[in-house]
Formats: C-alpha cells, structure tokens, sequence
C-alpha cells in the first residue's frame, strides 16, 4: 500500500476548466527561452487543496497509465500524421520521456538498426499513399509520419548516428523532435501556427514551474542522451541555473537538483561563474558539440576539465553497455 499526496489545482492541464496561456513562449534554435511576458503573476489566481488517499500498488500503476494515455493523446495533436501513421510514441516522450516503446529491451546498436529498418519502411509507405519524402520541402507531417513510431532512445539513435546508419537530415529531424518534445514538457510551445491555440500552459506562465519540469523532464531521459549529449548537459545546467536564480529572485529558497552527473556539474558551476558579469554571461550559438562549449566566454577556466568530464560521464551512464 502506498500513500499517495494528492495536489488538486484549480486549473487543470487536461480538464474543461484549463484556461490558454494568452502568451505561451516559444522554443527559439535551441534555447528553450520563456517570453518577458510569463510571469510569477500569471500565477496568482492557482489555487490547491490538498488530501491524502491511500491506493494500491495496482491502483497506482493504473492511474499512471491512464494519465499517460490522456497525455499522449493530448499532444498527438501538434503532431499531426497521415492517416495510417501514427505520432503516439514521440507524444508519449513528452510526459515520459523515459517510456521504451520502440527501443524496450534492446541493446543501442540493435535500437539503431530497427530504426533504420522503420525508417526505411516509412518511406515506402509514403511513397506508397502520393506523398515521397522530399528533405528539402518536407512539412511538419512529413516529418511525423517519417519518425513517429519512435521512442526518445530511439530518437536518439538517430542524433547520435549510432553505427553510421544515418544522414544528416535525418539526424536533424530526430533533433528538431527531441527539442519539440522538451519544449511542450515545459509549457513552452512548439508546433504549427494553427494549432498554438489549443495548447494550454499546465505552468500558466510561471517561469520557475517550466525550469523545473525542464530539469525534471531531462533527468528521465535515457543512459545513452545522459552519456553522449552535450546538448542535454547544456540544457540539464542551464534550466538548474535559471531555476535557483529565479526562485531567488523571488526571495524564496529552490529545491536542490544537484546531480552526479559530472559533465552537467561542471557546466552548472561553469555557468555560475559568470553570474553578475554581463559579458561573460553571454552564449554564443547552438551548443551540441565540444567545440561550442570551448568558445564560450562562461567556459573560460573549465576547458581543461572537459575531457576528463566527458570520461567519467560516460563511464557512468554507459557502464553496462
């Protein structure tokens, strides 16, 4: 039997009481950047009661599959797809980002392959329905359809070109779909125009709610993004960073997401160095590589760290594989 606190907020995520962000944020490259417009005000008019139930080890693991259901079906619609295919795995990597679907129980180079293979598949279908894949015309759907069977591990199979299977485009439409799914995670959206007014902000503009299901989102992502992503230590830091000072700011005291991850620790404390330092403080580019992290005027002291962070990461996340 398990106790399970219970917070009922007065606007939900899912229900007909949900109200729309008047101004949701957008992901802008890829920094996940909330507008000047989000607020803690936005706030203000959140209200909870709080009960304690008990339920059962069943009961519980049923009520997460239904929320996870009623999640995945709610973000499949910024994930629009042809009719025969199917966005249900990439919605499903939104609120779990976790969640094996594809990939469940294999090795990476046996994910990379079936991945591949569904790849492949997937472009016959759509040759198959009138609709060839064009890289360089390909729309919003096009790329669902292409990629929507998989899971986040297998997503990034393909960033990561695990054996030399994949191009370049793919690798930046497998991307492009990791980042869209870190941004809704976050109540930041990211879609078509069309459908922005049906997205609602669960965190109603409130900039260190989205930081910390930011920071809470990439710590459940796979062993191999933890081990082999500069992009996700980069984003892992800065949403700590940006989190604690905003809590800060506020005179409140932020919870401790400290990490034992040790390249996300060394550019947490990298950044921290330029606090108060406008000029330091700056990020220059996209960071996915070593080189972008060496060019930065915040890394300046931390560069010969590195390699050795680099190491020791990846001798903890990939240490069974």
């Amino acid at each position: 039997m398990i106790t399970l606190q219970t917070t009922m907020p007065g606007i939900g995520l899912y229900g007909p009481q949900a109200q729309q962000s008047s101004s949701a944020p957008i992901v802008e490259g890829q920094h996940l950047k909330a507008s000047s417009a989000d607020s803690a005000e936005a706030h203000s008019g959140h209200t909870t009661d709080t009960d304690t139930v008990s339920i059962s080890d069943a009961g519980l693991q049923a009520a997460k599959h239904d929320v996870a259901n009623g999640a995945t079906q709610y973000y499949e619609q910024f994930m629009p797809t042809y009719e025969g295919f199917s966005a249900a795995n990439i919605s499903a990597g939104i609120a779990d980002p976790g969640m094996e679907t594809f990939s469940a129980g294999k090795s990476f180079d046996q994910v990379a392959i079936d991945v591949r293979a569904s790849l492949d598949n997937n472009y016959d279908r759509l040759d198959s329905i009138g609709k060839p894949y064009n890289v360089n015309s390909a729309r919003a759907i096009d790329r669902n359809s292409l990629v929507g069977d998989l899971d986040r591990r297998a997503l990034q199979a393909v960033v990561s070109n695990e054996g030399g299977l994949f191009t370049k485009e793919e690798q930046t439409v497998a991307q492009s779909k990791m980042r869209q799914q870190q941004s809704l995670a976050m109540g930041l959206y990211s879609g078509q125009i069309s459908d922005k007014d049906k997205f609602i902000d669960p965190f109603l503009g409130d900039k260190a709610e989205k930081f910390k299901a930011g920071i809470e989102f990439l710590d459940q992502v796979s062993n191999e993004e933890k081990a082999d992503s500069i992009e996700f230590a980069y984003q892992r830091a800065g949403l700590q960073r940006a989190y604690e000072n905003v809590v800060r700011e506020r005179g409140g005291t932020p919870e401790d997401f400290s990490t034992d991850h040790p390249l996300v620790s060394l550019l947490f404390n990298a950044l921290n160095s330029a606090n108060g330092d406008l000029e330091r403080g700056q990020t220059s580019g996209n960071i996915v590589d070593m080189d972008d992290l060496r060019r930065q005027p915040w890394f300046e002291g931390f560069t010969s760290r590195l390699d050795g962070a680099i190491r020791k990461t990846r001798d903890i996340y990939l240490e069974n594989g």
